[in-house]
């Protein structure tokens, strides 16, 4: 059973907790698209994140959900 989880479960990322918030955001209407060295997150309204692939830095995870709560921000113009 578990295997055919594994099967569906698509790697955005060689970090896992990025891999978890990309598809969390997937499921709530965002979608992935591969580009030629990163994929990249589109919003609903078009917006677009660069999603790091092989993340070096350890504060990837924290710069990249920060990004996300940004746009999110910006979008239902809290800023």
């Amino acid at each position: 059973m578990l295997d055919a989880l594994y099967l569906f479960m698509k790697k955005y990322s060689s970090d896992k907790d990025i891999n978890k918030l990309v598809t969390r955001m997937c499921k709530i209407g965002w979608r992935f698209i591969n580009r030629k060295k990163h994929g990249a997150l589109i919003t609903p309204n078009g917006k677009k994140i660069t999603v790091p692939s092989s993340p070096s830095d350890r504060r990837a995870f924290k710069n990249f959900s920060n990004d996300i709560q940004t746009i999110i921000c910006r979008e239902r113009n809290y800023v």
